[in-house]
């Protein structure tokens, strides 16, 4: 701020609205102190700018920087929508004299464009700039950053050292009284994604992120909107505070799949208590908040639950969603490994749009008989780009095998063993390549058990002998 920057906008101001040096001097100064002002003969102290803001009826931040506040307000505006080209983000994050809090949430959308575009290395700078710019006193708006860095971390295969971060940051957190909702939604789906990768128990994570989710689906357009309306009618602290209600919705949003994989773990506690109904409801919310990778997920645990609840039909159904294609190989095709080079399709071609009924009739407790046991042992668990959360090809194949284990349990209800075998031997293939072991180790036990019961014993041991090599070959 110099003294004629100051000056000829006091100048400009006053002379646009028509008033005279002393209408703008009285009470408190004369015209000689505004003229020496407006000259750039002096520096107005802070009580004076003040008074001079009021009689211009402006912000002080307008005679100090020339910026009045709605601008900054419109700049916020347009980084919360994410609709300017990549260039504006990357201007606006290397700007030194653009506040320190504008540039972290350009350095974090330029983090999402990278990590969307594949490049999770790429992602992690502009993430771990945009934590860095965010002063201490404010660590609660870090949480797009830290969400950001788990994010990448995870996909590169280290949910370890996601934790690491999501724990840290919630200490900080809790420390400096921020305990802020949306940040903390981000830390506890995330770490039960990472809890989960780590075989460890992931349902209280997971049940916090779950009582702190809204529905951010429809949220962020609205807030912005109202944002921007109160901004052009200078309404201004009412568009901040809906800005900041956008804000925290995006975030949300952004996470939408991670929290579709919380809704995943709460099920499967649900589930391994008998809860079939409960288990239900989750999985089928799980659909709902997301339309990515979690959502086909689901759908595999979905065709799960109803097989436990006596439905074939429906889990059928399902999977054949997941399959993707009308010709999918059926049960009575699929025998003692199947056809030569027997594939189920790679990409899963589904639709995001797919329209399976949300709302089961489903009884509490499934029809007479149905198990609960086998319906939990068929739950993947994923690892840190499969079964909960992630997007990559492992996660593809990961699914691909669960979606076999179920049809393996499907075929075996309907006392069709040579599918039920070809099924579980496609899946073992497929874990063998991509992991996790928990997996295929529980896949090597099912198809021994179902050899034994098949009067196969020697080619059970085999089966349990190459699983255990196989298994100690992949990491946890």
């Amino acid at each position: 701020m110099t003294a004629a920057d100051v000056g000829g906008r006091i100048l400009a101001l006053r002379t646009g609205k028509g008033l005279t040096q002393r209408d703008l001097a009285e009470p408190n100064y004369t015209a000689a102190y505004v003229s020496s002002v407006e000259n750039g003969h002096r520096v107005p102290s802070s009580d004076a700018l003040a008074h001079f803001a009021a009689r211009l009826s402006v912000d002080v931040t307008q005679l100090t920087t020339g910026r009045h506040p709605g601008d900054a307000l419109s700049i916020e505006i347009d980084l919360l929508e994410e609709v300017r080209p990549p260039l504006w983000f990357e201007q606006r994050a290397a700007d030194p004299a653009e506040h320190s809090v504008r540039r972290a949430t350009a350095e974090v959308v330029l983090g999402r464009l990278r990590l969307a575009a594949g490049a999770p290395d790429d992602a992690v700078v502009c993430f771990d700039r945009a934590r860095r710019l965010i002063p201490s006193t404010l660590a609660h708006l870090r949480a797009p950053a830290v969400a950001g860095l788990a994010l990448c971390a995870r996909l590169q295969g280290d949910p370890g050292y996601a934790a690491y971060l999501l724990t840290g940051f919630r200490d900080e957190l809790q420390r400096a009284g921020l305990p802020d909702p949306a940040a903390m939604l981000a830390v506890h789906a995330l770490l039960a994604l990472c809890q989960h990768d780590l075989g460890e128990d992931a349902t209280p994570a997971a049940e916090t992120a779950l009582a702190l989710a809204g529905a951010a689906g429809g949220v962020v357009a609205a807030q912005v909107a109202t944002a921007r309306v109160l901004a052009a009618s200078s309404h201004l602290p009412e568009a901040r505070a809906a800005l900041a209600a956008a804000s925290s919705a995006r975030l949300e949003a952004w996470l939408a799949d991670e929290i579709a994989g919380a809704y995943r773990i709460r099920a499967r506690a649900r589930l391994s208590g008998g809860d079939l109904a409960g288990a239900l409801t989750d999985l089928t919310a799980a659909r709902g908040r997301s339309a990515g990778p979690a959502a086909l997920d689901a759908l595999v645990d979905l065709a799960e639950v109803h097989r436990a609840l006596g439905d074939p039909s429906t889990a059928r159904a399902l999977l054949q969603l997941i399959d993707g294609r009308s010709d999918a190989p059926a049960d009575s095709d699929i025998r003692a490994g199947g056809p030569a080079g027997f594939d189920v399709q790679a990409d899963f071609d589904v639709q995001a749009g797919f329209d399976v009924q949300a709302g089961f009739d489903v009884r509490a407790g499934g029809p007479a008989g149905s198990s609960t046991g086998d319906a939990h042992a068929g739950f993947s668990t994923g690892d840190a780009a499969g079964g909960l959360g992630g997007g990559g090809a492992t996660a593809v194949e990961v699914r691909r095998g669960r979606a076999h284990r179920v049809h393996a349990l499907l075929s075996q209800d309907a006392g069709d063993l040579g599918a039920a075998e070809g099924h579980l031997r496609a899946a073992i293939a497929i874990h063998r390549r991509t992991g996790p072991r928990r997996e295929l180790a529980q896949l090597s036990l099912d198809l021994a058990d179902l050899l034994t019961a098949m009067r196969r014993p020697e080619e059970a041991l085999t089966v349990l002998a190459d699983g255990l090599t196989a298994v100690d070959t992949h990491a946890v």
